[in-house]
């Protein structure tokens, strides 16, 4: 088992934890949106662009989705508790859980650059340091996700490799 597998297996206090990125101790759209919009920064994609947009609006999908869940307050923003008890709740994991899916096509699409429906290893790096991962890890975890020794990842390894990070 690759240490990136090992380290998917985050709880959601600590998903909160690095949410939360002014520690005021609530994750509110702002918090939320800061890594796609790093992420869009690092790759060179316009935020405005048709995959920049449909990457923020597909996190902001799951942003609505997780505020219906968790907000007990109503105040627009998650605290810790409120966040855990949305990320922890069965419709979390619904299957019909609006917004489920998009961001990881979204993301799909952002990484692969050359839009030939599939991710080659290169692709795959650009993503690791935004991913946390060490290039190594990185490599080790992409052999991993090619079931199929294509040398290439496909929309369904990809799914199921975030399936696996983030319900491990």
């Amino acid at each position: 088992m690759t240490d990136i597998t090992k380290n998917a297996q985050i709880a959601p206090v600590q998903e909160f934890q690095r949410m939360d990125a002014d520690g005021d101790g609530s994750v509110d759209l702002t918090d939320f949106l800061r890594a796609p919009h790093r992420l869009l920064a690092e790759l060179g994609i316009p935020e405005e662009s048709d995959k920049g947009r449909a990457l923020l609006e597909a996190n902001e999908t799951q942003w609505r989705f997780l505020l219906s869940l968790g907000d007990a307050d109503g105040d627009g923003a998650l605290s810790a508790d409120e966040y855990v008890a949305a990320r922890t709740s069965p419709g979390f994991r619904s299957p019909d859980r609006p917004g489920k899916g998009e961001v990881c096509r979204t993301l799909f699409d952002l990484l692969d650059r050359d839009d030939d429906g599939s991710l080659d290893q290169d692709e795959f790096l650009r993503a690791a340091e935004f991913l946390n991962m060490s290039t190594p890890d990185a490599r080790a975890y992409f052999d991993e996700l090619d079931t199929d020794g294509s040398g290439r990842i496909s929309p369904k390894e990809f799914l199921k490799a975030v399936k696996r990070f983030y319900t491990s």
